[in-house]
Formats: C-alpha cells, sequence, structure tokens
C-alpha cells in the first residue's frame, strides 16, 4: 500500500484520574509512570452501558519529565493530555490478549481535585 500522508494516531483527553499514579523503571533504569484516567463522553447514539456516559483508560508516559508529575496525579486530579493510542499482544496465564492504552505525549495537571 502506498500512502502519500503522514499516519494519524493523535488523541486529547480530559479527565479524572481515577488511581494515583505508579512510577516505574524499566531494565534500563528508563521511567515510565502509569495510571487510569476515567472520561466523560456523550453516548447517546451509542448501545447503553453501565455506568453511561463514562469512558476508562490506561494512560502511559514514559521519560524522566514525567517523574515530577507523579505527586500531582492524585485520584480525581482532572488532567488533559495529549498523545496516541497503542495495542500490544500479551499472554496472561496462557491466554492471549489485546491491551490497548494511552501513550502520553503531554499531561497537564488541572486545578480541580474531586472530593
Amino acid at each position: 500500500m502506498n500512502v502519500n500522508h503522514p499516519p494519524v494516531n493523535q488523541l486529547q483527553l480530559r479527565g479524572c484520574v481515577i488511581a494515583p499514579a505508579q512510577l516505574f523503571l524499566n531494565r534500563r533504569g528508563l521511567p515510565r509512570l502509569t495510571f487510569r484516567l476515567e472520561v466523560r463522553c456523550d453516548d447517546r447514539d451509542l448501545p447503553p452501558k453501565k455506568p453511561a456516559g463514562v469512558d476508562y483508560f490506561s494512560v502511559v508516559a514514559f521519560g524522566p519529565a514525567f517523574i515530577s508529575l507523579q505527586a500531582q496525579l492524585i485520584v480525581g486530579r482532572e488532567v488533559h493530555l495529549t498523545g496516541r493510542l497503542r495495542s500490544r499482544d500479551i499472554e496472561s496465564n496462557g491466554v492471549p490478549r489485546v491491551v490497548i492504552e494511552v501513550v502520553a505525549k503531554e499531561i497537564i495537571p488541572l486545578g480541580s481535585v474531586a472530593p
């Protein structure tokens, strides 16, 4: 397939952190920050789900620039982020699965924290 335009895999999300950010180091010592994000959505045209109007995303951010954000990414903190979707194949208990996550390029903690 000959494509004459760059691939597009970009997204923007604004939502609330629902699990505290966790910092990990890979085998080479490079930092990886992970957290879960709850995003309100307008799903009037989609089949019903529970809870209605909410999507959940796993977010991962790579590199030392994100280390200082860990303390700010607490439960209830509203954030705006840009990034891309990534899918990868894993095996869990001998069962192949596909994991889809948001790879953050920029994370901006916003002022509000839900009670």
